[in-house]
């Protein structure tokens, strides 16, 4: 792996390693639907630096990252499920609404969260390194 993409993938890791410790704590549970977001973005970046030799865009928007990877083959599943994390970056930083941040980050709701952000994050990590550039 080139030297310049190491610290994206620790960056990624860090954040999926938070997301669990948040979500293994009482209260506050919805930061780690924000950590899940952050990990995936981060290691789309990483694909994209150590693939492309191109700089990631300064984006949280994973259209635009997917697109940048280059990556034709990631299955629609997949996809699906990295698509539907982009909210939950400004869903955590950005409240419009408190109330309604406490009533959808439920615990349930964010441990099937991190389960697939997970599945996802180990899928493209081996992805990675499988498919050299």
């Amino acid at each position: 792996m080139k030297k310049r993409t190491k610290t994206w993938l620790e960056l990624a890791t860090n954040d999926l390693d938070l997301a669990k410790e948040l979500l293994d704590r009482k209260g506050r549970v919805y930061y780690a639907a924000h950590f899940c977001h952050q990990a995936i973005e981060k290691l789309l970046k990483v694909i994209i630096a150590e693939r492309t030799d191109e700089i990631p865009l300064p984006t949280h928007n994973f259209k635009i990252l997917l697109d940048q990877t280059k990556l034709n083959d990631i299955p629609e599943d997949k996809k699906r499920f990295i698509f539907s994390l982009m909210p939950h970056y400004i869903g955590t930083k950005y409240p419009e609404d408190i109330t309604q941040l406490y009533k959808r980050y439920t615990k349930v709701f964010v441990q099937r969260l991190y389960k697939e952000t997970y599945e996802v994050f180990q899928w493209l990590k081996a992805y990675l390194k499988s498919k050299k550039s």
